[in-house]
């Protein structure tokens, strides 16, 4: 036997075992397992190590898809590299998560087909390559904050901008990746220049036909938006024209179309005027849309807002009641209303000179104040919706004046939203697979429950029972309320800034012009907190932890009415990926009533801690609160824990992976637990100084008040 031939027999062996070693049971099941070792053989080692590992990991969900994968592995590596490989296995294991065994299977069989498409895909960008720069490029043109988010057609709801996951409308794929960029800003420009705002929808779903008027008044609101582009952002707006046309002829019927609609291209031209022209437009022949333009689905953009406007009316109005409060605070002599006898609405706005800004100047007596980010972000976002703002927005002390938009005083549909707020709406969540190091897309479904009213006594008996702890906490909180806040980097104060010391230190050595703002300074301001309190509802927690937690919600939230800091409870459980589900005890724009107080005393043990949906969910529900200060606060009994694979490591990654989420969006996670052994796995979920560990579940009311005064001041 030659060298050669020595070599390639032990290697047989050698893969042979391996792969036995690894995952004998599969290899058992594969037909062939003879000729697909010595295909195996025959690739370089980091090829079959790399095989080695997913078999294994495969094995892990589904031994017969592991033996499909090791079948199908070798020939795969023939056309594709190993990234393309990688993204069919991923393929084939979320077909298994979502569709089940057999789809999983198909994908691996198929093999040629994925082949092919992957060759297709070459050219085309997929949204992921893309998406973190147009998160930040669109956040960075102005308005209200729009996410990006993955959809088959390319349209915006008003508060998300959905693209296709991949894009290959030219051969191109960097042409590609400029037509996500261009489609992206145009759906902003619809949101931005008053596509969607409230009487400009609503005319247009009364007055236009789907299928014959949509199309028209599709083409006449691009002439205006790219005219608007035009002269707010030229250089973006080119860049726009560069990639919208498949053709010469196309650009030449755009042409003409613009030429004859050029009224919508004048400064001041509004989507009203827009639908004015449809009419006139019926029968002219239309240009082919743009490809940029993407889809108008008005009913999604009508739902969003329905949800939204009440909740951003009533947010102004307890933003505006706070700013009342302070500029009355800064009036230090003590003299009379100068106001007294004027109207009780003494705020107005105005629009910014600057339109390219999307500003609101706020004033208060007539005279200008200053508005902090959150709050200008609310005034604009209300502003895109609405047009201006009426006296019943900018009264601080609320007020039951119907929508403005609403001729006949009706308002918006109240009755739809209440009958959403009731039922059990289904929402769909990504979860953290570390095994694979990718996410498992729309893995979990959660529904929103509302809590079943419990014993109306236990308010009053928790306060019986803690009467001397609840007078404590209630001074606690009533001297939050007079003390000076902490400004940091300030030019001038009272004490030094030892952080912005040390980095001006920083600057000076590396060559660069330091700071001027060393100083801290203390006053007085108004609070802008918002907390959303996640309760453990899981069945572990019944007994003592369940009446705590109980007692934590009634004592904490009465004292918190003190502050008036906006403030949520939800509890959550859940039962497998399928059945995950949190409760509502009280939402953010809910006051805190007797109604609440029953809810707190209903919550009652459920199943299990799929933790990781839950974080998710209510963080998206406080990140839509404007608030400068927001936390998200969890009160669990251990660790994340379900059916199947969620225990363990898997578990504390998909939680860990949720944590980072809402931390991105600028929320503070907080866990407070009563597991001894949570050193061992908080830590590396929450990081070392963002969870405490209650030793004694009689201790956890005093101990939550205590943890919350320190988080929010």
């Amino acid at each position: 036997m030659s060298d050669g031939a020595r070599q390639n027999f032990f290697n047989l062996i050698r893969v042979q075992k391996d792969l036995e070693k690894i995952a004998g049971s599969v290899l058992a099941r594969t037909p062939r397992a003879g000729d697909i070792v010595a295909d195996i053989a025959e690739l370089e080692r980091e090829v079959q190590d790399f095989i080695f590992h997913w078999t294994e990991v495969i094995a892990l969900s589904n031994e017969d898809l592991a033996a499909h994968f090791i079948a199908n592995a070798p020939q795969a590596f023939r056309y594709l590299d190993e990234a393309a490989v990688e993204d069919w296995i991923i393929k084939a294991m979320d077909a298994f998560d979502n569709r089940g065994l057999g789809f999983a299977v198909e994908v691996f069989d198929s093999l040629p087909q994925y082949v092919e498409s992957h060759a297709n895909a070459q050219t085309s960008c997929a949204l992921e390559q893309v998406s973190g720069f147009l998160r930040y490029f669109v956040r960075g043109l102005g308005g209200r904050p729009l996410s990006i988010a993955s959809d088959p057609l390319a349209y915006t709801d008003s508060e998300r901008i959905f693209l296709p996951p991949t894009l290959s409308l030219d051969h191109d794929r960097d042409v590609n990746a400029r037509l996500y960029k261009a489609t992206a800003v145009f759906l902003w420009a619809q949101n931005r220049y008053g596509t969607w705002q409230y009487r400009a929808l609503e005319e247009a779903i009364h007055q236009l036909d789907a299928a014959v008027s949509w199309p028209v008044y599709q083409r006449l609101e691009c002439v205006r938006l790219d005219a608007c582009l035009a002269r707010d952002l030229p250089g973006l707006a080119r860049d726009m024209d560069s990639v919208a046309y498949d053709s010469g002829m196309a650009r030449v019927a755009w042409q003409e179309f613009t030429g004859a609609a050029s009224t919508l291209a004048q400064a001041g031209a509004t989507a009203r005027d827009s639908l004015a022209l449809v009419a006139r437009f019926a029968d002219y022949p239309l240009p082919q849309a743009k490809r940029y333009a993407g889809e108008m689905l008005p009913q999604k953009v009508r739902e969003t807002l329905f949800k939204r406007v009440p909740r951003e009316k009533e947010a102004l109005k307890r933003a505006l009641s706070a700013l009342e409060r302070d500029l009355q605070r800064q009036d230090d002599d003590g003299a009379a209303d100068p106001c007294v006898g004027e109207p009780a609405n003494r705020f107005s706005v105005q629009q910014s000179q600057d339109q390219a800004r999307n500003e609101v100047e706020l004033h208060y007596n007539d005279q200008q104040v200053p508005v902090g980010a959150d709050l200008q972000e609310l005034l604009a976002s209300i502003m895109q919706d609405v047009g201006e703002l009426g006296d019943d927005y900018l009264q601080p002390d609320g007020g039951d004046a119907p929508y403005p938009g609403d001729q006949e005083g009706r308002g918006l549909p109240g009755g739809e939203l209440d009958a959403e707020a009731g039922g059990s709406q289904r929402h769909l969540y990504p979860e953290w697979d570390y095994t694979r190091q990718r996410f498992r897309e729309a893995f979990c479904a959660l529904t929103e429950q509302a809590v079943p009213d419990g014993d109306e006594a236990f308010a009053s008996e928790t306060r019986q029972k803690y009467r001397g702890l609840t007078k404590s906490i209630q001074r606690v909180f009533e001297a939050i309320l007079s003390e000076a806040q902490r400004q940091r980097r300030q030019p001038h104060g009272d004490e030094l800034d030892l952080d912005a010391l040390v980095d001006a230190h920083v600057d000076r050595l590396q060559g660069r012009e330091m700071s001027d703002r060393l100083y801290t300074h203390f006053r007085k301001s108004g609070r802008n907190v918002a907390v959303m309190f996640m309760v453990d509802m899981s069945g572990s927690t019944k007994g003592w932890v369940n009446d705590a937690e109980r007692e934590s919600m009634i004592l904490l939230s009465e004292a918190i009415e003190t502050l008036g800091d906006a403030f949520a409870i939800y509890g959550f459980s859940g039962r497998t990926n399928k059945r995950c589900e949190v409760y509502r005890v009280k939402t953010f724009d809910e006051p805190y009533s007797a109604a609440v107080r029953r809810r707190i005393s209903g919550m009652a043990p459920k199943a299990y801690t799929r933790m990781g949906v839950a974080i998710r969910h209510l963080g998206q529900l406080l990140a839509a609160v404007p608030a400068r200060t927001k936390l998200l606060i969890a009160l669990s009994d251990g660790k994340p824990e379900d059916y199947g694979s969620y225990r363990g490591r898997y578990g504390i990654e998909d939680t860990r992976h949720a944590l980072l989420e809402v931390k991105r969006a600028g929320i503070h996670p907080f866990c407070i637990t009563i597991d001894r052994e949570a050193q061992s796995y908080l830590p590396h979920m929450y990081g070392v100084s963002n969870f405490t560990v209650v030793d004694e579940v009689q201790k956890l009311p005093y101990k939550v008040a205590d943890i919350y005064r320190r988080l929010t001041t």
